[in-house]
């Protein structure tokens, strides 16, 4: 795992250490979450006490204490852009969403911050789905992590 050291300066003229964050580390803490979720530690968006602390010590584990990084918001953005977008697909294999170059072209035009996604992959998006798409989600799909621990309702069938 390439977690090369960098410093920075801050205004005050003194300077602080921090690590490069990798691909890596993203799926070792989207790992760690999903693991959490499955127990039910995860509710409504939110961890209970003991799903963070397991989190921590999943991170702490391996290497990666005191660290902090949020990829919700960069799920969300993604989302957000092409959740019932028409023409485009995600490719599982490329880790991309893909479409002909004009729908492309159209989707930049009208949102220019698009235009990163179109050549740099999403990795870990399925993790992040599974995490995450709950807080985005409406009608009647929608399913928490407890729901997706309990034996499906079979009354129905």
């Amino acid at each position: 795992m390439d977690r090369g050291k960098n410093v920075a300066s801050n205004s005050s003229g003194s300077y602080r250490e921090f690590t490069k964050w990798t691909v890596e580390m993203d799926q070792i803490l989207l790992n760690a979450m999903i693991d959490e979720v499955r127990k039910g530690c995860g509710i409504d968006g939110s961890w209970t006490t003991q799903g963070y602390t397991n989190i921590v010590m999943a991170l702490n584990e391996v290497g990666l204490s005191g660290l902090k990084k949020s990829l919700k918001d960069r799920w969300m953005e993604i989302h957000d852009l092409f959740g019932g977008l028409s023409g485009f697909a995600w490719n599982q294999t490329t880790k991309l969403f893909e479409a002909e170059d004009e729908v492309w072209s159209e989707l930049i035009k009208v949102k220019p911050s698009a235009a990163k996604w179109r050549f740099n992959p999403i990795r870990h998006y399925d993790l992040m789905e599974e995490l995450w798409f709950n807080d985005r989600a409406t009608g009647s799909r929608v399913r928490t992590a407890r729901d997706m621990n309990s034996p499906p309702d079979m009354t129905n069938f």
